[in-house]
């Protein structure tokens, strides 16, 4: 699945750590059930209530006592982008983050334009949607590494120079190999695919691609790349 680069969002995840309240929406009793252990297993997330479909969620929701939606996006009665669309006429909408089984680009992309704080797979290992979930609470924009290669297509400006010729401002401090892994990240490749391309470890590449989040002060690679996109520094 989806790489995620892990991030001190909450590192701490003893008794006094801020808890994460989730509030699930799929209309799979099964997948709801492993989710939810999923996320308890965290230490520093609740799942707080759940829903089989998004018109029972908006029954449910009270948006002060929720700080993420994490939801399926075909469901019946209601699917996941009607009900953000919904929510976000309420005030003090809570993050929502979408989680599918299936990749669809035409889907992800109405997630992202209304707010949506990410498009995930639920194949994912459980570690790595633990993270996108205090991702996206913590402000920061996730995709999975196949949606993250097509989404780039749709934020990089036309540009028909070769990449190896085009030139980027870097932010200060990045160096020479943050600036390769950067130029890929830009391309829309995952942490495997960059590892083999310039020949470095895939361990490597996560640390690079920590350091650039840091300097770069974002939340997410996807917020990365699309900061780097925009031409800001």
């Amino acid at each position: 699945m989806q790489e995620v680069t892990p991030t001190p969002a909450n590192p701490d995840t003893g008794a006094d750590a801020p808890r994460i309240r989730v509030f699930l929406v799929d209309d799979d009793p099964l997948v709801r059930e492993v989710l939810t252990s999923y996320l308890a297993k965290a230490g520093d997330i609740d799942v707080v209530g759940t829903a089989s479909n998004g018109a029972e969620a908006l029954e449910r929701i009270r948006p002060a006592e929720i700080d993420l939606v994490l939801s399926d996006v075909y469901m019946p009665k209601m699917d996941g982008a009607t009900l953000l669309r919904n929510l976000r006429e309420r005030p003090d909408t809570p993050a929502f983050l979408a989680i599918t089984s299936l990749e669809n680009d035409k889907a992800m992309l109405d997630i992202l334009a209304m707010g949506g704080r990410g498009y995930i797979l639920k194949s994912q290992p459980p570690e790595q949607i633990v993270l996108s979930v205090r991702q996206a609470v913590s402000g920061g924009t996730v995709v999975s590494p196949a949606a993250m290669t097509n989404l780039v297509q749709y934020l990089a400006p036309a540009d028909t120079t070769p990449p190896e010729q085009r030139s980027r401002a870097y932010a200060p401090g990045v160096s020479e190999s943050e600036r390769n892994v950067l130029d890929l990240l830009c391309e829309g490749l995952s942490n495997a695919d960059i590892a083999k391309r310039l020949n470095y470890s895939e361990s490597t590449v996560k640390k690079h691609v920590s350091n650039l989040i840091a300097l770069y002060g974002v939340s997410s690679r996807l917020d990365l790349v699309v900061k780097v996109l925009n031409g800001r520094r």
